[in-house]
């Protein structure tokens, strides 16, 4: 009895701390540190990332930046608390702690915590309790079977007719995709994965949840996804983008459901962003945890409530095309998609049997606020998997249909490289085929990759349909984003020779092609025609900016070009004389220059800035190398007065002395009148010691004979 009474209150006293211990948010108010990210981008993301974003015209924002350091730190030290996990992309840690800690986080004037969000929404402000007579586990366990039957694993992608994309040569070659699952154990041993290890087509992962970076481990449910998109065997098995190169990230807990797993899967998304991958697939859904008071109710279901969905609209803002399944829980009480699925911008993914009828278990939608979901649909029963035991099997579930269809977009991103992530998803959803009366369960349907890459685009220049401007530009052409022809930027190469000299009216433009066309353009009113093997030449053109247009001849293309011709120079300099030498600036004037003094050749340079040694009375000339250009000339004049050098200055100060005066009397102001110097100069020690005064500008008295003068100094 006594052992029982025990283990009785071990129980409850255990059972009391747990039920203490709760999951939340703490969210930030800013990013002190962004400027200082936002000026070396490559601290936060990889060149790969930034050519992306230059690609689909996104620009860094305050979400890229990281969560500043000294925050996480702050809370890293609060008692009670512990950190889970971290997002920069909404600025929050994920934390643990009883609610009393997690509470105090607001009592400790940390001016930077903009506000907490429990896990356990009756615990938010306004927040309100989830009572549910039972709770709907997630199903963690694979169905699968031993039955294969050779070749059949070609339906599943021929469903889709994603071949198409294979015949063309699109296999992924070249693009990134991102599995965020439960675990990739005998990725590394399995022979369906031999041809990828080979290949080096495994560029890296991360285990999020044990938080370190074996991620050839955890649960097989992840080995049997990537299977589905990389898996090959010679004649039996073959991936729908089995040349494409994968990060493998585990975000899944497979042995507990908390509400970290978001939290690990957000933070799993922003390394992917960060490497530059195309497409995330993430066979995972989230609904109802161990701890029924995190469970989300159908009205989170909106895809601007759950953590992760919030974390998953954000990786779609950054460029990347989320691919995300639906759920298995079509044929139970809890029938709706899960999150991050409910993502209005994640492709939610249903599931078919073989012969395109929906399957009972993929979950329904619509989402709480009334959108579409699942998006599409893709084979997910019966469909043919590598098992945990390394052989080809059927398996079930949407967790198969997603990266099924992920890997068929990736192939065709790869084929339509220019088109942005929310123009490939929209095509997905164009070509389905119940696009125009969707359903619940089927969203759009099963969509047609023949469609979108063969018959949206007739004239075969690699652009659609629903995008072409030009529909029937001839094959071969080079197009632009909208489909019509058009030319190489270097195509052209124009030269502009301008005015030899003013009123000559001697300009030249030179227009060269590389491209085998016929072209004609019209300069100052005179036409041309010329091709790749000839070059136009305009001459005598008066000064003038002209806008050249060539056209080519069948096209009604038309490029133009703003080029000037510049007007004949005329010399131009400054001269400026102190103390026996002269400073000479050249502005306008073609180089080398020649020099004289006193009509007397005295120097040849190609600068345009020089000095040279003068007297009083002296005269200089400059010539330019174009005769026409003229003559450049300065006599030389000294004024009969005191003046200071240099100025600024630091610590001494110069006086030079006119030829009749030998002595001074020098008095330094401040600006506020202080007398700061007092004392006489004379003209064989003409400088003072000023190091002791104070950085500013003072007022130098200088007095000689009946004259007095006052000059502004800068004390450096």
């Amino acid at each position: 009895m006594k052992r029982k009474l025990l283990t009785f209150i071990l129980f409850f006293s255990l059972a009391q701390v747990f039920a203490q211990v709760e999951d939340a948010w703490i969210y930030f108010k800013d990013k002190p540190s962004e400027t200082t990210f936002t000026n070396s981008p490559l601290t936060m993301l990889t060149q790969r990332a930034l050519d992306r974003r230059i690609r689909y015209n996104i620009s860094l924002d305050y979400k890229d930046i990281p969560i500043e350091a000294s925050y996480v730190l702050q809370i890293k030290n609060a008692i009670g608390i512990t950190i889970k996990a971290r997002s920069k992309w909404l600025n929050a840690l994920h934390i643990r702690g009883t609610q009393t800690d997690i509470d105090n986080l607001l009592n400790l004037g940390l001016s930077f915590v903009e506000k907490v969000e429990y896990a356990n929404k009756s615990l938010n402000a306004g927040g309100k309790s989830i009572i549910k007579s039972k709770m709907i586990p997630k199903n963690k366990n694979l169905e699968f079977t031993t039955e294969f039957n050779y070749g059949n694993a070609a339906n599943q992608i021929e469903m889709l007719k994603g071949q198409v994309l294979h015949q063309n040569n699109f296999t992924g070659e070249g693009m990134q995709i991102a599995i965020i699952d439960a675990g990739f154990p005998n990725v590394d041993n399995f022979a369906a994965f031999q041809r990828i290890r080979d290949n080096n087509q495994i560029l890296g992962g991360y285990d999020f949840v044990n938080r370190n970076t074996n991620f050839y481990t955890g649960y097989y449910h992840g080995m049997s996804v990537l299977s589905t998109i990389a898996g090959y065997i010679d004649n039996q098995f073959i991936g729908t983008a089995p040349d494409a190169n994968f990060y493998l990230f585990i975000s899944e807990d497979s042995v507990n459901e908390t509400p970290l797993e978001e939290s690990l899967w957000v933070e799993a998304a922003e390394r992917a962003d960060s490497l530059g991958v195309d497409v995330i697939n993430t066979s995972l859904g989230y609904t109802t945890f161990d701890n029924p008071n995190y469970n989300h109710t159908y009205a989170d279901m909106d895809g601007k409530t759950a953590f992760i969905s919030r974390g998953a609209e954000i990786a779609f803002s950054r460029g990347m095309i989320v691919v995300n399944s639906a759920g298995n829980d079509g044929d139970k009480a809890w029938h709706y998609i899960g999150a991050p699925a409910d993502a209005a911008s994640v492709l939610s993914i249903g599931a078919v049997n073989a012969s395109g009828v929906i399957a009972a278990f993929s979950s329904y939608g619509p989402t709480s606020d009334g959108r579409i979901k699942p998006d599409v649909c893709a084979q997910g029963a019966s469909v043919y998997v590598i098992n945990a035991a390394g052989n080809i099997a059927t398996s079930n579930g949407t967790s198969f249909s997603s990266p099924v269809l992920t890997g068929v977009i990736t192939c065709l991103w790869q084929a339509f490289p220019s088109k942005t992530n929310a123009e490939i998803t929209q095509m997905v959803k164009e070509s389905a085929h119940i696009y125009v009366s969707p359903t619940a369960q089927e969203g759009y349907g099963i969509p047609d990759f023949k469609t979108i890459y063969d018959i949206n685009d007739l004239d075969g220049d690699g652009v659609l349909n629903a995008f072409d401007l030009c529909p029937d530009t001839p094959q071969g052409s080079n197009v632009d984003a909208s489909g019509c022809f058009t030319l190489l930027p270097n195509n052209f190469n124009i030269t502009v020779t301008s005015e030899t000299c003013p009123g000559k009216d001697n300009g030249q433009i030179s227009i060269a092609a590389t491209a085998p066309y016929n072209y004609t353009t019209t300069i100052n009113g005179v036409n041309y025609t010329f091709d790749n093997t000839d070059n136009v030449l305009a001459l005598d053109l008066p000064p003038a900016i002209y806008t050249v247009c060539i056209s080519v001849t069948g096209q009604t293309f038309v490029q133009c070009f703003d080029v000037e011709v510049i007007e004949g120079e005329v010399i131009v300099a400054d001269a400026t004389v102190s103390f026996n030498k002269a400073s000479i600036v050249i502005k306008k004037g073609t180089a080398p220059f020649t020099v004289f003094l006193n009509e007397k050749e005295i120097m040849q340079t190609v600068n345009t800035k020089f000095e040279i040694k003068v007297n009083k009375g002296d005269l200089i000339e400059v010539k330019t190398s174009v005769a026409c250009e003229g003559i450049f000339s300065k006599e030389i004049a000294f004024e009969s007065v005191i003046n200071i050098y240099p100025n600024p200055t630091k610590n001494k100060l110069n006086f030079s002395f006119p030829n009749e005066i030998n002595e001074i009397e020098v008095n330094i102001f401040s600006l506020l009148g202080k007398n700061v110097h007092s004392s006489l100069v004379y003209k064989n020690n003409p400088s003072i010691d000023i190091s002791y005064l104070s950085k500013g500008l003072y007022m130098v008295q200088v007095k000689y004979n009946d004259t007095l003068k006052t000059i502004k100094l800068l004390k450096n």
